[in-house]
Formats: structure tokens, sequence, C-alpha cells
């Protein structure tokens, strides 16, 4: 590939990740009443409709450590968006699922990524939409592997949750 070709890759790549980051947090913002940050609401989702998961667990799944993210269950729960229940099998074990309203903006927060999903891929022939769909395994597998520069230093919860 050429260097211009890359230069206007990398270009898009940059601008659309801080894009979509920008119009998601946005739409969220609105579909919450601005009570919500995007990191919280991408939490209520590591947390699932219909699941009960421990704080490890949705802490495994959005990728930061678990005193942060019992600080992010915390301040969601005084928001009423999730709820804390004992285990049936053992009650020393704590989960964590969604109230009605936690589910309600996940469903909505899903519908977006839905929506933007099915904007790139309208106008698509199959063939192009193959050919997206390899490049994007391919940068998911870049970021994966560690060759982006090792993972991504996790944001404390102030920035990260909007305390």
């Amino acid at each position: 590939m050429s260097e211009k070709a890359l230069t206007v890759l990398n270009a898009l790549l940059v601008e659309t990740f801080n894009d979509i980051l920008k119009v998601e947090e946005q739409a969220m913002r609105a579909a919450t009443g601005g009570r919500l940050t995007i990191n919280e609401v991408h939490v209520l989702d590591a947390v699932g409709l219909g699941a009960l998961r421990t704080i490890s667990e949705i802490a495994a799944a959005a990728m930061v450590t678990v005193s942060t993210m019992t600080i992010t269950v915390n301040r969601l729960q005084k928001k009423a968006l999730v709820e804390r229940v004992r285990d049936d099998g053992d009650g020393r074990v704590v989960r964590v699922r969604l109230t009605p309203e936690g589910e309600r903006i996940v469903r909505i927060h899903q519908d977006f990524h839905r929506r933007m999903a099915e904007s790139v891929t309208e106008r698509l022939e199959p063939d192009a939409l193959d050919v997206l769909t390899r490049a994007m395994e391919n940068l998911q597998a870049f970021f994966r592997s560690g060759e982006a520069g090792g993972p991504v230093e996790e944001k404390q919860p102030e920035e990260e949750c909007g305390v």
C-alpha cells in the first residue's frame, strides 16, 4: 500500500473513531437526560440484559479493574440502574443485574450500535461487505495482539465515570 493511501486510511480511522465516541456520547446523554456518561452506559451493557453477573465478571468484560468496577456499580446502583442480589446457590456471592430502567438504557444503546452498523452496510454489495468485515477483523486482531503498543491504560474512576 502506498504511503498516501496509508495516510488517508489513518486519517479516516482516527476521525471515524473520534466521531463515533462523540456522537455516541451525545446520543446517550440525550437518551438519559445527561445523567450518565458513555462509560457508565458501557458498564450497563457489560452487565447484560437478563444477566446476573459478579462485579469481577463485569470488570473483565469491560476491561477495567474490580475496584474501578465496584465504584461504578455503586454509582449506578444509586441511580437505580442496577441492583445487587445474593446468589441462590452461595449466599456469599453477590451478583449484579439491571433494573428495568437500566435495561431500557441498554436497549437504546444497542439500537444506536445497530443503526450505526446498518448505515455502514446498507449500500454495500456482498463482496464489499466481506472485505470490510475482514478489514475490521484485522484491526481488532491488531488491537488484541498487543502490536498496538501494549494494553491501553485504564482511566481512573473520576475520569471514566464523570465524578
